[in-house]
C-alpha cells in the first residue's frame, strides 16, 4: 500500500470514529465522576470510625464493580485517542511528502 492509500484509510477511520470515539470519552468521563457519589453513598451504608467506613466503601462490591467499568472505559478511550493520533501522523507523514515533492526535495 503505497502513502497515499494509507493516508485515505487514515482518513476513513478518523471520519468513522468521530462518533465511537466521542462517546467513549463520555464513558469514561461519566463513570469518572459517578466514581465519588459511590463511593460516598457505600460510605453511608456502615457505621463506625470515619476510616473504617471509608474501608468498607472501598471494599464495597458496587464500588468494585464501578472501577472496572471505568478501567475498561478507559482502556477504550485511550484505544480510540491512541489509534486516532497515530491515523494523524500518518496523515501529517503524507502531507510533509507531498511538500517535499512540491519543493523538489523528494523525486
Amino acid at each position: 500500500m503505497n502513502l497515499y492509500d494509507r493516508a485515505q484509510k487514515s482518513i476513513r477511520y478518523l471520519a468513522e470514529t468521530d462518533e465511537p470515539a466521542a462517546k467513549a470519552r463520555s464513558l469514561k468521563d461519566g463513570l469518572e465522576d459517578q466514581k465519588k457519589t459511590i463511593l460516598a453513598t457505600e460510605f453511608l451504608k456502615h457505621q463506625g470510625s470515619q476510616g473504617e467506613r471509608a474501608k468498607l466503601a472501598e471494599a464495597s462490591e458496587i464500588y468494585k464493580q464501578h472501577l472496572q467499568k471505568l478501567e475498561f472505559a478507559i482502556y477504550d478511550y485511550e484505544l480510540y485517542r491512541n489509534k486516532r493520533m497515530t491515523e494523524s501522523l500518518v496523515i501529517e507523514m503524507w502531507r510533509s511528502e507531498n511538500a517535499n515533492r512540491r519543493t523538489g526535495n523528494i523525486t
